[in-house]
């Protein structure tokens, strides 16, 4: 049986964010690959949920969305719990404070 994907509060936050800059900054073009980008991530972590990298703690994950992203997932029994989505040009201890929060998600 396959897992849900369930998305957090703060997930949802992040990605309306990066879709904003997005649209603010570059073309719908470049807003409609980083979607499909991050849709096939998410299709992958269903297929092979330990497939990226940890970030740290021995549920929760980290998936590279080119070129500038990350995906953070936390991988429960009956789910994917999307945590948020990390713009790598952004300070470190925003990256800490979002992995911080992850349990409480």
């Amino acid at each position: 049986m396959a897992k849900a994907v369930r998305w957090t509060p703060k997930a949802v936050d992040t990605y309306i964010d990066v879709l904003r800059w997005l649209r603010t900054n570059w073309t719908a073009k470049e807003e409609d690959r980083f979607v499909d980008d991050v849709d096939k991530t998410i299709r992958y972590i269903l297929k092979f949920p330990r497939g990226f990298r940890s970030a740290g703690y021995a549920r929760l994950r980290e998936a590279p969305i080119k070129p500038y992203n990350i995906l953070l997932y936390r991988i429960d029994p009956s789910a994917i719990v999307i945590i948020g989505l990390f713009d790598m040009r952004r300070h470190p201890k925003a990256l800490r404070a979002l992995k911080h929060g992850w349990r409480d998600a």
